[in-house]
């Protein structure tokens, strides 16, 4: 059975109460790029609002956050579904982080903020888990992390085939509620991001 990533966020939250998660190793993110000035930074979740976080590079300059920061440690969140996995492109699931607090602790998956006038989104962790919202990833056999559709609409009519994992992650400056830092990103579609302040980056898992 194939599910678009909107069905298949939908069925990761109606599956809660039928089974439980499988919860990875704890690890870090490693950007790997041609760029030599983002190659080898960590991701860091850096302060964006209210319990909100965005996933800044370690090594890059910033006047919201310390240089460096501190390397965030995620977790990899997968259900049995039934369905065997393409063991080349990883099974989907979800990427959480936890918040601390002063006193309380709050698991976050990543979700997607859109801007309407622009193809670069913004991945963040929002306080909670929305699994109507949550965003799903997974990692290949390189521990490189993908997102996985089936559809494919560069032709006419559109199609569809087999589940094809997509690497469209960026590095770049980018501007949320007053914070300027240089976050990952992810651009929609084929087309190059228009923040001409974007590049190319693959993020690689790293076990801790």
């Amino acid at each position: 059975m194939k599910l678009a990533l909107p069905t298949l966020a939908l069925a990761l939250a109606a599956s809660t109460s039928a089974q439980d998660y499988n919860q990875s190793a704890p690890f870090n993110l490693v950007i790997v790029s041609e760029n030599k000035t983002v190659d080898g930074d960590y991701l860091a979740s850096c302060h964006s609002g209210a319990g909100i976080e965005s996933l800044c590079l370690t090594n890059q300059p910033s006047t919201s956050k310390p240089d460096p920061t501190p390397a965030s440690v995620y977790q990899f969140n997968t259900t049995d579904t039934g369905a065997t996995p393409n063991a080349t492109i990883g099974q989907s699931g979800y990427l959480t982080w936890e918040l601390h607090g002063a006193d309380f602790n709050v698991s976050s998956a990543l979700a997607f903020y859109f801007s309407y006038s622009s193809n670069v989104v913004l991945p963040l962790f929002y306080p909670g888990i929305d699994y109507s919202t949550v965003v799903p990833v997974a990692f290949d056999s390189n521990n490189l992390m993908n997102i996985q559709d089936y559809v494919i609409d560069t032709v006419n009519p559109p199609t569809y085939g087999d589940e094809k994992a997509y690497y469209r992650w960026y590095a770049c400056t980018t501007y949320y509620l007053g914070y300027t830092y240089v976050n990952l990103a992810w651009t929609l579609g084929e087309a190059a991001p228009q923040n001409p302040t974007c590049v190319k980056v693959d993020v690689k898992r790293v076990f801790v």
